[in-house]
């Protein structure tokens, strides 16, 4: 929470979470969000994003499918840098940690393309 002149500025816990899925989704090889006990990114309320704000520092737990075929610790790791620069751009605040689970494996195909 910010205070000026003008008043307080707060932005809430939901919005750092809807940016750090987001960020996540951003990264190639990253196939969607996990919800911990086996949901899906999009199901009720939950965005794969856990966030703890202690003092302005954002420490997240973010849980990814990763595309079959791809450099996991790449994807994770892009997908930590991503989410601390987008949350410390949009929010000003400082993210301390970001911690990537890769909590499963998508395994579909690309569309066979069709020959005439």
């Amino acid at each position: 929470m910010e205070n000026d002149k003008k008043g307080v500025i707060q932005i809430s816990d939901e919005v750092i979470s809807v940016i750090a899925a987001t960020a996540a989704q951003e990264i190639d090889g990253v196939a969607k969000l996990v919800v911990p006990g086996g949901g899906i990114f999009g199901k009720k309320n939950s965005r794969g994003v856990e966030l703890e704000i202690v003092d302005g520092v954002v420490s997240a737990n973010v849980n990814i499918m990763a595309l079959y075929n791809c450099k996991i610790r790449d994807v994770a790791q892009k997908v930590q840098d991503n989410i601390k620069n987008t949350i410390e751009t949009m929010t000003g605040l400082s993210v301390g940690t970001v911690n990537v689970v890769v909590a499963d494996i998508d395994f579909q195909k690309e569309p066979e393309e069709k020959t005439e």
